[in-house]
């Protein structure tokens, strides 16, 4: 045998052993690897169970008016930092007198938390007494399909109310000419009612008689003067939108009116009398100032500087 093939053969079998040692410690490795992930973590500590409170919910849709029931409600967990105020927590604090009902006063939805400005006392019912806010009154407004703005005016909405009456200061004229005028006499007003409606959700343009608003007391009694001594519209605000905005008084004589620009007059400055040599020597001159417009004779230049010249 040759001595090139001997050694072709001894690096064959050398390079062989290499490639076998190095798989067999890939292998290891990677065994020993998924081995250690495979291993479970020791927690060091358990997470800490938050606290929970009892609070009772309703388990159907509920509108105005509707019987409440024990069956209608459940208790539900809620997170102690998340329990609403005014909520209940047990059926003993709802129901204090079964022989007597509970009315829904709002509308609530299914798993709705139930809140105690939505329900009326043990022998309750659904009036407007109970929705009135504390610290104000009920007050009603006549009106109609104009002043109720169509009848899209429903429970819940908010408006503005213009007093229109005789100009008092026409009353001590002689001539006592009939002169209109309107004032923005209330602001935000919430509307409890429409006519026997207090449904809050009600969407449906009705045409009233009357409007039941929420003021207080001094508010009532202006009201009522000013239905005695005039007329009374609602103006209906946008959603959300609570601004107490400045007014001003309309007049119905100003009505059509365009507003009239006042021209200041300059005083005419006196005209200087030159005397006339020759009618080649004077020149007339006009002035404008605005609507103004002035005449005055002046010298020519070539005369002025013969004149000069003496």
């Amino acid at each position: 045998m040759r001595l090139n093939t001997i050694v072709t053969l001894g690096a064959s079998a050398a390079f062989g052993i290499m490639a076998v040692i190095l798989a067999r410690g890939w292998i290891n490795e990677a065994i020993e690897s998924e081995f250690r992930d495979s291993r479970p973590v020791k927690m060091t500590s358990a997470p800490k169970a938050q606290d929970t409170f009892p609070v009772i919910v309703v388990t159907n849709d509920m509108n105005f008016g509707d019987t409440l029931t024990q069956a209608s409600l459940r208790v539900v967990n809620y997170p102690e930092d998340a329990v609403p105020q005014g909520s209940y927590s047990s059926m003993d604090e709802i129901f204090t007198d079964v022989t007597k009902r509970t009315v829904v006063l709002n509308q609530m939805r299914l798993n709705e938390p139930l809140m105690n400005y939505k329900i009326s006392g043990p022998g309750g019912k659904g009036s407007l007494s109970a929705r009135i806010s504390e610290g104000y009154r009920a007050a009603a407004i006549r009106v109609d399909d104009v002043s109720g703005v169509a009848g899209f005016i429903v429970p819940g909405d908010f408006v503005d109310v213009i007093f229109t009456r005789e100009n008092p200061q026409n009353t001590q004229k002689q001539n006592k000419q009939s002169d209109l005028i309107a004032d923005v006499l209330l602001q935000n007003v919430k509307i409890l009612g429409i006519d026997q409606n207090l449904n809050e959700n009600s969407s449906a343009a009705d045409v009233a008689r009357t409007v039941t608003v929420e003021v207080k007391t001094a508010d009532a009694q202006r009201l009522n003067l000013a239905l005695e001594s005039g007329t009374l519209s609602l103006m209906l605000r946008s959603a959300g939108e609570t601004a107490v905005e400045p007014s001003l008084t309309v007049k119905a004589s100003q009505l059509g009116k365009a507003p009239v620009r006042e021209v200041k007059r300059q005083p005419r400055k006196p005209k200087i009398n030159i005397p006339k040599t020759e009618g080649s020597n004077v020149a007339q001159v006009t002035i404008i100032r605005g609507e103004i417009r002035d005449e005055v004779s002046v010298l020519r230049e070539d005369t002025k500087l013969e004149m000069a010249g003496g």
